[in-house]
Order: C-alpha cells, then sequence, then structure tokens
C-alpha cells in the first residue's frame, strides 16, 4: 500500500482516552481509544482520527495508485479529523462514509440491553462509482520518538449490518513515511487482515484480539508514523460497502513488554542439551512476576539446574539464581536444602521467540560448579510456548 501526498501532511497531537483501560492497556501506551466517553450525535469521531482515500488501477488494492484523496488535498487542514459518519448521524444521506462511531456497538433493538459498548466503524466507500478497487482508511499519526519494537493492537468484531461476503477485505495497518526531507516516501509497511469472529445476532457476537508487531531503527526516529484500518472494495468484483465493514475497539499503540505469551521453553540452537522454563504470570496481587529455572551441567559434565525469580521491565528480565543443593533423593526434607548463590541471569526480549541470554557467575557458583566465565548475550529461541495474553492484567 502506498499514500501518495500531494500537500505536507498535518501533524496531530494526541489526546490520550487512558480511562476504562481493557486487561490490555498499559502504562505506557503511546495512544489507546476505546471509545466509551463518546456520544452518538457527535460531530467528529474525536481523539484526532483522520482519512485518506485511494484508487488502484486493478480488481485489487494493489501495485499503482491512480488517485488519491485526503482532507489535506485541497489545502485547508479544518476537515482534518473524521467526520461521525454512522448512520444515525448522516441519516443513509451521501455523506455516510468511511467511518463512524456505533454506540453501542450491538444490541437487540434501540432501548433493549447492550450487548457490546461503543465502537468504531470502519467501512467502504458506498458512493465510489469507480470500478476499479478502492481502499479507505482512518488512522492516527504521530511523529516517531525513540527505537524500539512497538504492537499495534486492538480487538474487532463483526459489523451488526453485514460481514464481508464478496471478498471484501478489512484490514489494519502500521506505516511509517520519511517526514524529514518532505518526501513521504515509504519506509515500512506492515498489514494485517482483520478477522472478526461470525456472529448472526446480538446473544453470539464477540471480539477477536489482533496485533501487529513492528520495529523501529534509530534512522526511524523523527519520521511519520502512522496506524489504524481499511477497507478495500471493487464494484467489478460485486463487492458491496454494506458487507465491507468491521468493529473495532481498545485500539492501542505501545513499546513492547513482556507478557504471559513470552512464557515457554528456551534454548540455544547451537547449544541444544541445556535451556530454560521460563513463566510469566502475576502474583496474588496482580503484580507481574517470573520464574525462570535454568537446567545446565557442572564442570564435570554432571547435570544441575537452578532457580531464579524477578519482575519484568520493560523487555528486561534480571533474576538472582540460586542453587539448591543438598536434599537426598527420596528423603524430602525440606531443611536438608541449602539454597546457594548462583550468580545473576538476564534475559533481553525482542519479541515473545526471541531473546538473549546474559550470566554472570557468582564465587559459589564458580568454585562448586565451575562456573568461572561469564555468558554474554547468547541468543535464544522459544522451542515450545503455551498461547497465553501478550500483556498482563491491568486494574481498571
Amino acid at each position: 500500500m502506498n499514500f501518495s501526498f500531494n500537500c505536507l501532511s498535518i501533524l496531530l497531537g494526541f489526546m490520550l482516552a487512558l480511562g476504562g483501560y481493557s486487561s490490555q492497556a498499559s502504562a505506557q501506551a503511546l495512544f489507546y481509544d476505546d471509545f466509551e466517553d463518546r456520544v452518538v450525535d457527535q460531530v467528529n469521531i474525536g481523539n484526532n482520527w483522520t482519512w485518506f482515500d485511494q484508487t488502484f488501477e486493478g480488481d485489487t488494492c494493489t501495485g499503482n495508485v491512480t488517485s488519491d484523496y485526503g482532507p489535506w488535498s485541497d489545502g485547508d487542514g479544518s476537515d482534518y479529523p473524521a467526520e461521525n459518519r454512522n448512520f444515525f448521524t448522516a441519516g443513509g444521506d451521501e455523506t455516510y462514509f468511511r467511518a463512524g462511531l456505533e454506540v453501542p456497538a450491538w444490541s437487540n433493538d434501540e432501548g433493549a440491553a447492550v450487548v457490546m459498548d461503543n465502537m468504531l466503524r470502519v467501512y467502504g466507500n458506498q458512493y465510489n462509482g469507480a470500478t476499479s478497487c478502492e481502499r479507505v482508511l482512518l488512522f492516527q499519526e504521530m511523529t516517531i520518538e525513540s527505537a524500539g519494537t512497538f504492537t499495534f493492537s486492538f480487538d474487532v468484531a463483526q459489523d451488526r449490518y453485514g460481514a464481508p461476503a464478496n471478498g471484501e477485505i478489512t484490514g489494519a495497518f502500521v506505516k511509517i513515511l520519511r517526514s524529514s526531507d518532505s518526501s513521504f516516501a515509504t519506509v515500512l509497511f506492515e498489514a494485517e487482515i482483520t478477522t472478526p469472529p461470525v456472529a448472526t445476532s446480538p446473544q453470539d457476537v464477540t471480539t477477536a484480539y489482533q496485533e501487529i508487531e513492528f520495529t523501529v531503527s534509530e534512522e526511524m526516529v523523527g519520521e511519520l508514523l502512522q496506524f489504524g484500518f481499511y477497507n478495500d472494495l471493487s464494484e467489478n468484483l460485486g463487492q458491496s460497502w454494506g458487507n465491507s465493514a468491521a468493529l473495532y475497539d481498545n485500539v492501542m499503540l505501545a513499546p513492547l513488554e513482556i507478557g504471559p505469551a513470552h512464557s515457554g521453553s528456551w534454548y540455544n540452537l547451537g547449544q541444544s542439551g541445556h535451556g530454560f522454563s521460563v513463566e510469566f504470570g502475576e502474583t496474588l496481587d496482580g503484580a507481574p512476576y517470573a520464574v525462570v529455572y535454568w537446567y545446565t551441567y557442572d564442570s564435570l559434565g554432571n547435570p544441575i539446574f537452578m532457580i531464579g525469580q524477578g519482575t519484568p521491565v520493560g523487555t528486561r528480565l534480571e533474576v538472582p539464581l540460586q542453587s539448591p543443593v543438598g536434599m537426598v533423593y527420596g528423603e524430602f526434607d525440606p531443611d536438608s536444602v541449602m539454597r546457594e548463590d548462583g550468580g545473576t541471569a538476564v534475559f533481553e526480549f525482542s519479541d515473545a521467540d526471541n531473546a538473549t541470554f546474559s550470566y554472570t557467575p557468582s564465587a559459589f557458583s564458580a568454585s562448586e560448579w565451575g562456573h568461572a566465565d561469564p555468558i554474554e548475550s547468547l541468543p535464544l529461541i522459544k522451542l515450545f510456548g503455551i498461547p497465553a495474553n501478550k500483556y498482563f492484567g491491568t486494574s481498571e
């Protein structure tokens, strides 16, 4: 997907709607929106959501862009925020296109019990007369302030007025544009087709969690980041704007952090035979916590193991290791166990499946186990993991 800008893009400041976080929300979120502070008849979608339209030369929205249009194309930035063009506000007139708030998203009838609260509806432009593919985009943008790995995450639900039926595509995207030289050339683009669970009535509607994980290099700092949703349809394929909508909620952009999904069995490909069991969870009071088991050997080749516990911070976990010794097999006497200082382990995670391991031996581990040499940034991969949420829970 290529954005083609005719004029200098207008940079936005963000109002972070941090109230009413879901369990995915993070205190370090760069952007969060759950749409719960909106009303059905407000003029704009709010929170600086903006829009852009593209037309492609074929029946799919790939290849060359033949035309594009955004609120800045006429040189007037006053209409940059996306209008709230939902069914209730527009009343079915010719301004009902692109996106709108669904307040509430699902209910049986007017006045009936609410099944799903406020969500953002993104759909195709029904007034598109082109026979080729048209892409409608609704998104946020901000200047990149730091390098690192980030996640753009959201919940998606099926639209109550119809689901994609003829190959209409609903999706999410992350894009970095080179704003430093005013070229707005594409530096990075990542996309994910959104797949809402099928629903036939308010009683069985559910959401699915999806995300895009992406890495920002030092060279990208200062450039323009865009993230949001898009909708593709082509009348040539019998596609319809009415069947191309999806509903989005709990939209968040955040730095990658360690979470339960990082749990699993870890090892180095070139050193099969020793490795780690790493478990991330929460204490009884809800605080993030981790337990590490290192299965390794002493200098004579005898198998040993060490245990560590600690609190993850960002993408880093540092744990003091203990080397339990003294208990005789078959004589389970806890008082006989000595927990000696086993040194310090540090895990740095680049994502849920890749990490590095560093180790500083202790005097005990050096003398007793022969672990005299430190280990620096040993690459690890996850051999086995249990499906889990990527983020720790956060109190409402």
